[in-house]
């Protein structure tokens, strides 16, 4: 009779039991679609920075936020990037600096978190190939190896799934921000049929962004208010993840970039009401309310009257 296999050592620790949730079946999440999974992604990483704010003591113990952390660090680092790459040695004193490692006090423990982190794919490092000249030290400080690889840098923007990425973050969120996330998952849902296939507005650059807003705004007769304006791409399921005063940010953006165009309400636009409060755009010292049409008038539906015709002379049988 052998004996019994003893079982397999992690030096992760699990995460805590309140985050643990079965899954009966499906849920919210399994409805989206790649790129409503993305826009419940960053709803999600959202959360999961406050809770860290909140409660570090929790947040900390999960390898996915770890993983989160380490991705979101290495976007924004400009010291050790090389092509879509961040050394792993200045990666690691930028996050010390900013103590976003405090579970990791030392190089050699964040390299093995890094390596956890790697194998069960919550983000991508890779080997050094020098295809430029790079300080030797840099490389030699970012060496850490796992059986015959030896890897050197964090990739920026690895190829992941969204899907998988938004599974993995999600086991960081304790019930209530779940719920909540689930909540704002169904709205994404609902956001997606009422789109038709149309893109999020917050995923436009900001040439396509003007070209969508002034498309919406000429399909009505006149200047529309910035705030009606939103709240009409928001019934489409356009403006998901986008707030009013970021919408207002863009418009300003795009009007002075000369994309579009803004004028203020004026007294022939009538009174004011909250919707013209909620529509103000500050540029220039000048408060601007309408976005303006550039379409000209639809002609009227049936058209130019046409010529009357001369009246027929009557003439009497057998005169």
């Amino acid at each position: 009779m052998s004996a019994a296999r003893p079982p397999t050592w992690s030096s992760e620790p699990p995460p805590p039991p309140s985050r643990t949730r079965p899954r009966t079946g499906p849920d919210a999440f399994d409805l989206l679609s790649c790129e409503g999974a993305a826009a419940v992604l960053l709803f999600v990483r959202a959360m999961l920075e406050d809770e860290l704010r909140r409660a570090p003591h929790l947040v900390n113990v999960s390898l996915p936020l770890f993983a989160e952390r380490v991705q979101s660090a290495a976007r924004r680092a400009t010291e050790g990037v090389y092509c879509g790459r961040v050394f792993i040695a200045p990666l690691f004193r930028l996050m010390r600096e900013r103590g976003e490692v405090s579970s990791c006090p030392t190089t050699a423990a964040f390299k093995a978190r890094l390596l956890r982190a790697h194998v069960r794919g919550l983000h991508t490092l890779a080997r050094w190939t020098p295809a430029e000249k790079v300080n030797p030290l840099i490389v030699a400080a970012s060496a850490v190896r796992r059986r015959r690889a030896t890897f050197h840098v964090v990739l920026q923007w690895p190829r992941r799934n969204v899907k998988v990425v938004l599974e993995d973050t999600l086991d960081a969120l304790d019930p209530k921000a779940y719920a909540a996330a689930e909540d704002y998952a169904r709205r994404v849902h609902e956001d997606e049929q009422r789109r038709e296939g149309r893109p999020r507005l917050i995923t436009l650059s900001l040439d396509a962004f003007a070209v969508r807003v002034q498309a919406v705004t000429n399909e009505a007769s006149e200047d529309v208010l910035v705030g009606e304006l939103f709240e009409e791409l928001d019934t489409r399921g356009e403006a998901t993840g986008l707030s009013l005063e970021a919408f207002r940010a863009r418009l300003r953006a795009a009007h002075r970039a000369g994309l579009l165009g803004l004028r203020p309400w004026g007294a022939e636009d009538g009174p004011g009401s909250p919707s013209v409060t909620a529509s103000a755009v500050e540029h220039a010292g000048t408060m601007l309310r309408l976005v303006r049409r550039t379409a000209v008038p639809l002609p009227i539906p049936w058209g130019r009257p046409a010529p009357l015709l001369p009246c027929a002379r009557v003439t009497t049988m057998g005169a």
